[in-house]
């Protein structure tokens, strides 16, 4: 696939927004999006959900419909490679919603800057304030409260012992 280089503004925003449109009228639900390589020669990857889960069918499906709006609204500047799939067992966390509800689960925390001499947390998640954007985390019997501005990455960690 193919976006012209002359391209202005911005792209990912354009790609996110259709994304999420495109799904919302498919009855998915856009969890995360990735652009990972450069600008010029990269891969766009696009992570949705539903009720009951996905499945290779539903991957294939939005992988068609969302390729063929690409290919019509040209938003991505230079060669990309589109991938589809569901988040997985291990979904990384961004949305007040992923945190909300998943309140007494265990989560990985990965933070840009350390603080207080460490910079991974794994525990259990105590609860989300949605007005200061944060998490509090049981780890190792001691509570921790991160803002979320200030992680690299946040992730569930799926137990199989259910």
């Amino acid at each position: 696939m193919n976006g012209s280089p002359e391209k202005q503004g911005d792209w990912r925003g354009r790609v996110q927004v259709l994304a999420a449109d495109l799904l919302t009228n498919l009855g998915y639900e856009l969890v995360d999006i990735d652009f990972p390589g450069s600008d010029e020669n990269g891969s766009l990857r696009l992570f949705i959900d539903k009720e009951g889960g996905v499945s290779l069918d539903d991957c294939t499906h939005v992988s068609r419909m969302f390729g063929a709006l690409l290919d019509v609204e040209d938003p991505v500047p230079g060669r990309y490679n589109l991938e589809v799939s569901s988040p997985g067992l291990n979904r990384r966390l961004r949305r007040p919603r992923d945190f909300s509800t998943r309140i007494g689960e265990t989560i990985k925390v990965k933070l840009a800057q350390p603080l207080n001499g460490r910079r991974r947390f794994k525990g259990v998640l105590k609860a989300f304030n949605a007005e200061s954007m944060a998490v509090t985390m049981e780890v190792d019997g001691e509570i921790f409260i991160i803002p979320l501005d200030e992680t690299a990455r946040c992730n569930l960690v799926y137990n199989f012992d259910r």
